[in-house]
């Protein structure tokens, strides 16, 4: 991984290398964690409501089927 990283950084500007090494190297860090944040969600979509009859944040009960679903757009927006 570090000899990609010299190779990007050859074609990038020296008095902005650090800038980009420190983009590269936290993204690289970051994308994986964001990736199991996703996963470890639960009452997602296709999942019955909460307690309470809620979905989670960004879902909304069918009412076709009850479930969670994730809204429709609407048209023209």
């Amino acid at each position: 991984m570090a000899r990609d990283l010299e190779k990007v950084l050859e074609h990038i500007n020296p008095d902005r290398r650090g800038f980009f090494k420190t983009m590269l190297i936290g993204t690289a860090i970051v994308a994986p964690l964001m990736t199991t944040q996703a996963m470890a969600q639960t009452g997602g979509e296709g999942q019955d409501p909460n307690a309470d009859g809620s979905c989670n944040e960004g879902l909304m009960k069918s009412k076709k089927t009850g479930k969670c679903v994730v809204p429709k757009k609407k048209k023209g927006m």
